[in-house]
């Protein structure tokens, strides 16, 4: 398929995503403190893990321009891009500080059983799945922050965390660090590999690589899920 058939494809995932009961309870919840701090330990859990599951991908793809590629993503999120010197994870510690929060906290933070069950999920599909598909169901999260695809739709996960942490909590740009930059970081994370699935997907084998990607928007319905029923069970 050529690069616009993938971004309508991959991107119609995205927004059913979004449209589903999951993401609808998250994002009505009204934000306090408690809630945040649930969000963010969470969401630490989930960037950590992410690096765990791109080198997956990179050890069952032989082609060199695809592992480059991978590393080039890898060395933004866990050193520095334009965003951040000390990698994003630095982030979210900056961003946990506003709530209270130390880096010890969110390191050691534990997992709710859905966020676990999720990463099991991911994982799983980095390690097994054909590199190809493992391609499209880890860089599909990056999606879920491109405003550009889901703006008609109230915007990306991060635009609207910022809309809702302004509203709610009276946070400044500058306390939310992790949602000013994600919100454009990801955008150039949701192009870099449009091109390698072009190159890479036999006809014939697009909707396998489809399936995949969907198999991960379904996780991430359980992992905000998970996260929007703890929330409401807080004041």
């Amino acid at each position: 398929m050529k690069p616009q058939e993938w971004r309508q494809k991959l991107g119609d995932c995205v927004r059913d995503l979004f449209l589903s009961p999951e993401m609808q309870h998250f994002y009505s919840i009204e934000m306090t403190t408690e809630r945040a701090r649930i969000y963010l330990l969470q969401l630490g859990i989930y960037v950590r893990q992410r690096r765990n599951f791109w080198p997956q991908v990179a050890a069952n793809c032989p082609e060199f321009e695809v592992k480059q590629r991978i590393m080039e993503h890898e060395h933004e999120e866990l050193v520095e891009d334009e965003h951040s010197k000390a990698g994003h994870l630095d982030l979210i510690f900056r961003q946990g500080k506003q709530l209270g929060l130390s880096v010890d906290d969110v390191l050691k933070a534990q997992a709710l059983p859905t966020t676990k069950a999720a990463v099991y999920g991911w994982f799983w599909i980095a390690r097994n799945r054909p590199w190809q598909e493992a391609i499209a169901a880890s860089s599909i999260a990056e999606w879920t922050n491109d405003d550009r695809l889901l703006g008609d739709l109230g915007g990306g996960n991060c635009t609207r965390l910022y809309k809702i942490w302004k509203r709610d909590l009276n946070f400044r740009d500058e306390q939310m660090p992790n949602f000013t930059v994600h919100s454009k970081a990801d955008v150039k994370h949701s192009d870099m590999f449009v091109d390698i699935l072009e190159k890479y997907v036999a006809p014939g084998r697009e909707q396998d690589v489809l399936d995949t990607a969907k198999e991960s928007m379904d996780l991430h319905r359980a992992y905000f899920g998970g996260m929007a029923h703890a929330m409401a069970k807080v004041s």
